[in-house]
């Protein structure tokens, strides 16, 4: 079974408890909301239909929920302080040069109050002035640009989703916005259609966020409700930190894999990592799980939020590390061509054998190897309980094949007897045996009635087996046989003259003459043959006598002459 298959079946008997730890709470910290502009009147006080800025801060805050604030009279270090959690500063028709001049005085106090914690909604569709520059490393407020048709980029961000709805992924308006976002670091989130332009962008900023608009009053917009709801979500999105919990790929992890990263929803915000018990070896700020570095067991993983967001809260992941099998191939294996042999597996509940060729079933902790054609390499795989693998390896060696001979074939007087000899063996098994004085030795004596082929299991030291035979072939009588020519001339086929026995029986010696009856050749030596000289000179083409002597078996006298003829 493969790791990935291991490991869903195992996370389905954890994805429960994993559910039900992972939780989530909220505590009050910072809560003042601000909505700054000039002094009244009011921006677009002079439209068709009046602004709804105030409408929708009391939608979403509840009347008296928030706080009302001038430029010209507010003080920033109460706006900007440890107490207040969203700030919206609203920039539109004649505000606009009200809301530059505050930037340009406040600057540092509002990026330091960013970086923080707080979130912040800026906000101008001028109708006078130029460009504003809004700080956080260079984004400008690019007016006039107008845009009457815009769309979501990203229709999974929180301010399309809710919570209020209808919300739609394109708008338009007399002019939706007069001016779009430019700067570094930017994630766009409506953007003019054809143009591409930023009409609303977002960016992160130390522990907070800004969001930048270049979009009018939503009472200019259409459709409704669905522009109000975006502009209320743009509220609810930075006045509270929404904690939506953090996951990792995985509940269990094995020590040997890449090292994990959380993963938030979207609009999830990253605080301070924490784990327990101790032993779980993480980045306190990217929430990175140092596998190898870390003790096999059960964790709590925290994340926590502490700024001044208008509630900071922390959720919690199970995480199991699970410890490394040990597994064990078992010691290397010898068998015989042929034979099979079991393997011996341990270390783990599952088990992969590979490669699996020659095996009765290659998940099996012993599983027999099935005659190998030749040596085999095999790796275990072991797997926990967890799916956690480790890997060891066995070796399967075939002994080498034995090589049996029964020895030479033969040729006995019937009544007569003949020695067997067999070699390459450790132990011998004759068949037939009833014509054997003994079928268990390398050398028993023969004793047929007729012609008989013999054969001889032989068993190496290894236990491995071969065979071979020899036939005893039965005459009635004992005789001499003697070629009756050769040519000794060098090619190396019949160049020699060698009488032979057939039977029990031997030859002692013999002679050859010439035809005037002179000596030529004697030996007593029956392994010798005559090479046609004499006294080194090659003797002439012609015939000549052999006279040969043995004894029979039973040591009778025996005496043989017969011609030879010497060709070249």
């Amino acid at each position: 079974m493969q790791l990935a298959t291991m490991k869903k079946l195992l996370l389905s008997t954890f994805v429960l408890i994993s559910l039900l730890t992972s939780v989530q709470t909220a505590f009050s910290q910072a809560t003042e909301k601000y909505y700054l502009r000039r002094t009244p009147p009011e921006p677009w006080t002079w439209a068709p239909i009046l602004n709804t800025n105030i409408t929708e801060m009391d939608n979403v805050f509840g009347i008296g929920g928030w706080n009302s604030g001038y430029y010209s009279t507010v003080d920033p270090d109460v706006v900007f302080s440890d107490n207040t959690c969203f700030v919206f500063m609203e920039g539109g028709d004649d505000h606009a040069i009200d809301m530059k001049n505050f930037i340009d005085a406040n600057i540092t106090l509002i990026e330091s109050w960013v970086t923080n914690g707080g979130n912040l909604f800026l906000n101008a569709a001028p109708n006078e002035g130029v460009d504003i520059n809004c700080g956080f490393g260079g984004i400008v407020i690019n007016y006039p640009d107008y845009a009457s048709n815009v769309n979501a980029v990203d229709p999974t961000h929180p301010i399309f989703v809710g919570p209020h709805v209808p919300v739609g992924t394109s708008w338009s308006g007399t002019y939706f916005g007069h001016a779009t976002i430019l700067g570094p670091g930017l994630t766009t989130l409506i953007e003019d259609t054809p143009s591409g332009k930023a009409v609303c962008s977002e960016l992160s900023w130390g522990g907070g966020k800004v969001i930048f608009g270049g979009m009018t009053v939503t009472s200019w917009d259409s459709p409704s409700p669905q522009c109000i709801n975006v502009r209320m979500n743009i509220f609810e999105y930075l006045s509270s930190y929404v904690f939506l919990d953090f996951t990792y790929p995985d509940s269990i992890y094995c020590q040997f894999e890449d090292d994990p990263l959380p993963v938030f929803a979207v609009g999830a915000d990253t605080g301070i990592f924490v784990a327990t018990p101790t032993g779980l070896v993480i980045d306190s700020i990217t929430g990175e799980i140092d596998l190898s570095a870390s003790l096999p067991g059960v964790y709590e993983v925290s994340n926590f939020m502490d700024g001044l967001s208008c509630a900071s809260g922390s959720s919690t992941f199970t995480v199991t590390i699970a410890g490394t099998p040990v597994a064990d191939a078992g010691p290397d294996v010898s068998l015989c061509r042929g034979d099979s042999v079991q393997l011996d597996g341990s270390g783990g509940v599952t088990y992969l054998w590979t490669p699996p060729v020659y095996l009765d079933d290659p998940t099996l902790e012993d599983p027999t190897v099935q005659a190998p054609p030749t040596n085999m390499f095999y790796q275990l795989i072991a797997y926990n309980e967890f799916g956690c693998p480790d890997t060891d390896d066995v070796m399967v060696t075939l002994y080498p094949d034995p090589v049996i001979d029964a020895g030479e074939d033969q040729v006995m007087v019937l009544g007569g007897f003949a020695a067997l000899d067999a070699s390459g063996g450790a132990t011998y098994v004759w068949t037939p045996a009833e014509w054997l004085d003994n079928a268990l030795i390398s050398n028993p004596t023969a004793f047929p009635e007729d012609t008989t082929i013999f054969v001889v299991i032989g068993t190496d030291i290894n236990g491995c087996v071969d065979t071979d035979s020899v036939t005893i072939f039965v005459v009635e009588e004992s005789d001499i046989l003697s070629p009756t020519a050769f040519t000794p001339n060098g090619d190396g086929l019949n160049d020699t003259y060698k009488p032979s026995f057939v039977g029990i029986g031997s030859i002692t010696e013999f002679s050859i003459y010439n035809r005037w009856g002179s000596l030529l050749y004697y030996t007593a030596d029956p392994t010798l043959g005559w090479d046609g000289n004499f006294k080194d000179n090659e003797q002439e083409v012609g015939t000549y006598v052999v006279v040969i002597k043995g004894l029979t078996q039973q040591g009778d006298p025996i005496v043989k002459t017969s011609t030879l003829a010497l060709l070249r």
